[in-house]
């Protein structure tokens, strides 16, 4: 990300209201969502009880475009406290992208390797919107869609923002939507969907041995993606979070 890019982020930062989707647009947007959830492609939703009343970062596994719509309807919650981290390559340096989606939904954009000042703009804008809603935002720690439905490498990045904002990582799974929209396709199929939730990680309580920041974050990661996985159907120990 540019200096200029960044800069640009901290003023929306400072801006009252000028960054966060418009009341109306995330009102229509979060009742075609309830809507399409409910019929055409039905959504269960597991483990809702462990939301935090708290803020908190709610990470997931990711391989559709379907996905953060079907987090911010499984957990409840108004779309308004809800946001989402994307890739500012993909939601904010296309015109027909950013004009589409961000009047929709509450979009706080990050570089895929930001720098320390882009890194630092993001964050301020984070907390401001922590906050001003006292909600949650989204990230998916593989950085991107998986392909093939599979789960990738997680990135570190889900560690640092949790320390960073103070607050605790919620693990999600997500099944169905590789099959209903997958990366690639434009319109999605009828079919089922489940979101699990599992209990919140909070990384001050957070047994670990590393001696560094680094290891601390590696070590919060590495029990998000177990715990991610536990989530997954099918997986021994999965259903304790039911």
């Amino acid at each position: 990300m540019s200096d200029i890019y960044a800069d640009r982020m901290i003023g929306w930062c400072k801006a009252d209201g000028a960054f966060w989707a418009p009341a109306v647009g995330s009102a229509m947007f979060e009742s075609f969502c309830r809507m399409f959830f409910a019929c055409y492609c039905p959504l269960t939703v597991v483990g809702r009880h462990h939301l935090p009343h708290e803020p908190f970062l709610l990470c997931s596994n990711h391989t559709s475009h379907v996905d953060s719509a079907a987090l911010m309807t499984a957990t409840g919650r108004s779309f308004r406290t809800l946001a989402l981290l994307g890739a500012s390559d993909y939601f904010f340096h296309s015109r027909r992208v950013r004009w589409s989606v961000a009047p929709l939904m509450n979009i706080i954009p990050i570089e895929r390797r930001p720098g320390p000042k882009s890194l630092a703009a993001c964050l301020a804008v984070c907390h401001r919107f922590l906050e001003q809603t006292g909600g949650g935002l989204i990230l998916y720690p593989e950085g991107t869609r998986s392909p093939d439905g599979e789960m990738r490498a997680f990135k570190a990045g889900a560690g640092l923002f949790a320390m960073e904002l103070g607050v605790p990582l919620v693990p999600a799974h997500i099944e169905g939507t590789h099959r209903i929209l997958p990366k690639g396709q434009s319109v999605p199929r009828s079919g089922p969907l489940t979101v699990r939730f599992g209990e919140p990680l909070t990384l001050t309580t957070l047994p670990w041995n590393g001696e560094s920041v680094r290891d601390r974050r590696r070590f919060a990661v590495e029990q998000l993606a177990r715990n991610i996985r536990l989530l997954s159907p099918g997986v021994p120990g999965s259903g304790v979070c039911s």
